[in-house]
């Protein structure tokens, strides 16, 4: 019942931001008198930003008509000049407050800053900005959060009674150089070699967060290194493909995978096998708090400048306990 009612929630909720273009969200503004607070996420295409837009709109809809949410973003997490240019748009449109995942660390920097001069207040989430002009910044850590699936993969290979010396793993990330992948890789592959000194780390490879992509990647790997025992894929597209080339080659007692993010797909490979956990992370609760701190800033309100978000490691183990079911079903 509980997957029923997330994924009528999720099908509702992309249906109404992926009619919304980068113009037609920025120029409209409330009706009522309501607090105007634009939520930008990374992609209309993914699960997990679905979800944080679950909760910011959660926020409002709790608000009493105090708040009025309007949510746009790219379709992909690749297309960073469109998710530039939305945020351009809606800092035109003088809102009272923005929450923003910024996939680029960079690229969006100007238009915060333009935005805090002008008196907006700013809420980054997940990505990291280098700039120091937002008002708070929620966010996982990611590099010690991909440390924590390589310890469990470790764990998984003396289970399994797999010995991963002299044997391979290897890393496919979404996308090419932004903060958030990097430190998800990095916090893997560092992990795993200082766990596993005498293992090979094959070469990181990108699948343009295209899940299609991210399966050919997978499938070509696996038949190209016969020692391969562990994959980390750093968001839900990939984990979804990495799980579609395990059950397609059926290599699921042999290879150990572990993704990050959650998705219907993600939690499904669990189920079957095809995935062994995924890091989970709280994007109901980024953008429900997010939203509510927006507000704060807008009330000038004390807001917290860092907030560390933390993560859950899920695995067919622990994926039916309360806890982690309102980790996957928020809202529920």
């Amino acid at each position: 019942m509980k997957k029923s009612l997330i994924l009528g929630l999720l099908a509702m909720t992309m249906a109404f931001t992926g009619c919304s273009g980068a113009e037609e969200t920025a120029t409209t503004a409330p009706e009522s008198n309501a607090y105007d607070v634009r939520v930008i996420i990374k992609a209309t295409d993914s699960d997990y930003w679905q979800t944080l837009l679950l909760g910011a709109e959660a926020a409002a809809a709790e608000s009493g008509g105090k708040i009025e949410v309007i949510t746009a973003g790219p379709t992909s997490e690749i297309d960073i000049d469109e998710q530039v240019a939305i945020l351009e748009n809606t800092v035109a449109a003088e809102p009272d407050a923005i929450v923003i995942a910024s996939t680029s660390s960079d690229a969006t920097v100007p238009a915060v800053e333009q935005a805090m001069a002008s008196g907006i207040p700013v809420i980054t989430v997940d990505n990291r900005l280098n700039t120091d002009s937002y008002v708070s910044f929620l966010a996982t850590d990611h590099y010690l959060a991909a440390g924590m699936a390589a310890e469990a993969m470790v764990k998984e290979w003396e289970e399994r009674g797999i010995d991963p010396n002299g044997k391979s793993v290897f890393v496919i990330s979404s996308v090419a150089g932004t903060a958030v992948n990097t430190a998800r890789t990095e916090g893997f592959i560092n992990k795993i070699k200082e766990l596993v000194p005498a293992i090979e780390v094959l070469e990181t490879q990108y699948g343009d967060n295209d899940i299609a992509t991210a399966t050919d990647i997978t499938l070509n790997t696996i038949f190209a290194n016969e020692n391969l025992i562990g994959i980390f894929g750093d968001n839900n597209h990939m984990g979804i493909g990495v799980a579609n080339a395990i059950n397609e080659t059926g290599m699921m007692d042999s290879i150990v995978s572990y993704a990050f993010d959650s998705s219907p797909d993600e939690i499904a490979a669990i189920e079957a096998g095809t995935l062994t956990g995924i890091v989970v992370q709280d994007p109901y609760g980024m953008g429900y708090n997010g939203v509510q701190y927006a507000v704060d800033a807008i009330e000038g309100k004390e807001v917290e400048k860092e907030v560390v978000v933390p993560t859950t490691l899920v695995t067919l183990d622990n994926i039916q306990e309360e806890a982690v079911q309102a980790l996957l079903y928020p809202g529920q």
